[in-house]
């Protein structure tokens, strides 16, 4: 449901949904450029798939890591927008752990992919179950490999693959000395001296390592041991690499290296230098999540994770407002409709959705409303016609991707006689509320003609049935679970929309099993089906003949209907 028109971003996109001054969301500044790495760090993670396979081991684990790392960090403590990504953290931990290799490493091309995978894991097991159960298992693997291996150098023997050098034990070293308890003290001396050794004439324990994968290897050393690398701090202030032809994402990933150095040992010269270059190597006009810089999503995460630890607390919260304006984004693009029948109906859905809900615009027949998650508009309709219309002004005019109708229905169970308590319904009775799984028409084909202004119905003459959105009917099921103390009992199953005739034994003859009729559910149903837009019908019952509901009826199918809108969004 969600994936059917997935909507796409790009950075100019934020400016106009920021709030206030938004001119620096693309500054040349490290906090304009950290704000940037990060939404299309974010944009990748909700819009990408997850191949299970090790060329995006190390992609998918970087991607989930840093990201955490960055809404957990207390400057910017966005456990909002980290509670909305889980679910895609641990589908990226499930798969690379469902495709782990079976011979070293276990993942990537290299030690330096592993220890980056086991850091992902080790980092994101507050949100992700998968990682939760395999994080130790994993990092206890790695440190006896590396134990066992280090004599020899972390290499797998695999020179057109790995990119041999001493960031290999650099990054061995850092997710020991962070991540694992207990670490061995010969066995940090042992890696720290290989990652301080230094790459003479182009060869690092005699393997060859290109000049311009030197200060890829370099920064990190620097970023890692500061002033114990002075000699190759002092390198990594040479560009002269820079005047090799090198593609956009390569020449943004040893940019980042440099800057993760630079800004270790505060040599602002370099980190100007570097910052400079990466401004150059963006592509704004790209689609968020893909890249947009040096064309690689890699780049802005490896430059993303070089600068966050050079940001201060108050650029860090000012992020913030460029979080904002994506998820104002987010919600905009997924506007979520709402077709009412009465004015109290529209009253009713707003008091749902709570405080903090913002009214954009208002009029008698139309409410638009700025959620906490979604954006939504409100349109009423009183008659068929009037529900085909203000279902295809929701859909055409306001964009809305789903259409719920919080609407009234008649129960069409039977009484059956009950000496000591009086009358009782089989199936749905008054006061409940029935989530359709289906509507259908009895007797309309005239009222749906003139709806919609057409020649023929478009359904034969013995009526078609239109079932709901299979997700939502979900999502409906879910929530009115977790409701009940607020509105009691709930049903599932057909509805049939009529036009005032037929008594309640002929429409059960046509339709077994319909819980309730009512008198234009299915034209909104059909209006969404010509428009490929999914939608939800939930009606609160009232007695057969037709009487006024209870309002606390009524607010229960409103309230209903605001949470299956709240966990649609949540997705994002």
């Amino acid at each position: 449901m969600v994936s059917r028109h997935p909507p796409v971003f790009f950075a100019s996109d934020l400016h106009g949904y920021g709030i206030g001054n938004t001119g620096w969301f693309d500054d040349n500044s490290p906090r304009a450029l950290a704000g940037r790495c990060l939404v299309d760090a974010l944009e990748y993670l909700r819009t990408s798939p997850k191949f299970a396979a090790k060329d995006w081991h190390v992609v998918n684990a970087n991607a989930a890591r840093i990201v955490h790392q960055c809404l957990a960090d207390t400057a910017l403590a966005r456990r909002d927008i980290l509670d909305r990504v889980a679910p895609a953290i641990d589908e990226i931990c499930a798969q690379i752990v469902a495709s782990r290799q079976y011979r070293i490493p276990f993942y990537g091309d290299d030690f330096w992919d592993w220890a980056s995978v086991v850091d992902a894991f080790c980092e994101v097991q507050t949100v992700s179950v998968t990682a939760a159960r395999v994080a130790k298992r994993e990092l206890d693997q790695f440190r006896r490999t590396v134990h066992i291996r280090m004599p020899s150098g972390l290499s797998v023997g695999d020179p057109d693959q790995e990119w041999f050098g001493p960031a290999v034990a650099t990054r061995a070293h850092r997710l020991l000395n962070t991540r694992a308890s207990g670490f061995d003290p010969d066995l940090r001396h042992e890696l720290q001296a290989q990652a301080l050794e230094r790459i003479e004439r182009g060869r690092y324990r005699g393997r060859q390592v290109t000049p311009w994968q030197l200060s890829w290897h370099y920064g990190q050393v620097v970023g890692e041991f500061q002033r114990a690398a002075g000699d190759q701090a002092a390198e990594l202030a040479d560009f002269a690499w820079l005047a090799v032809p090198l593609e956009p994402g390569k020449r943004a990933m040893v940019l980042a290296r440099i800057l993760q150095g630079a800004g270790a040992v505060k040599d602002r010269r370099t980190l100007l230098q570097a910052l400079d270059e990466l401004y150059r190597c963006e592509t704004p006009g790209r689609p968020l999540g893909q890249g947009v810089i040096g064309a690689s999503v890699e780049a802005c995460l490896d430059v993303l994770e070089a600068l966050w630890p050079q940001l201060d607390d108050r650029d860090k919260a000012g992020i913030n407002t460029m979080l904002d304006a994506l998820r104002f984004l987010h919600a905009k693009a997924h506007t979520i409709g709402f077709i009412v029948e009465t004015p109290e109906d529209i009253e009713g859905l707003i008091q749902a959705m709570g405080p903090g809900t913002l009214i954009e615009q208002r009029n008698v027949a139309r409410a638009i409303i700025r959620h906490s998650c979604f954006h939504a508009v409100i349109c009423l309709g009183r008659s068929m016609t009037e529900v085909a219309s203000a279902a295809a002004v929701a859909i055409e005019e306001h964009g809305a991707r789903w259409l719920i109708m919080p609407g009234r229905a008649h129960a069409l169970g039977p009484a059956l006689a009950q000496a000591a308590q009086g009358a009782r319904f089989v199936g749905a009775g008054p006061g409940d509320l029935v989530i359709a799984t289906a509507v259908a028409p009895f007797r309309i084909e005239i009222k749906v003609r003139d709806a919609l202004s057409i020649a023929e119905p478009p359904f034969p003459n013995d009526g078609m049935i239109i079932p709901a959105d299979a997700e939502l009917c979900r999502l409906a099921h879910e929530s009115a679970a977790t409701m009940l103390d607020e509105i009691g009992v709930f049903f599932e199953g057909m509805t049939v929309t009529r036009n005032g005739g037929g008594t309640a034994a002929e429409i059960s003859a046509a339709f077994p099993g319909a819980l309730a009729t009512d008198e234009t559910s299915y034209m909104m149903a059909l209006t969404c089906l010509t428009h490929a837009v999914p939608c939800l019908v939930v009606q609160s019952l009232a007695e057969m003949p037709p009487q006024a509901p209870a309002r606390s009826a009524r607010n229960a199918g409103c309230r209903l209907a605001v949470k299956v809108a709240e966990t649609l969004c949540r997705r994002w």
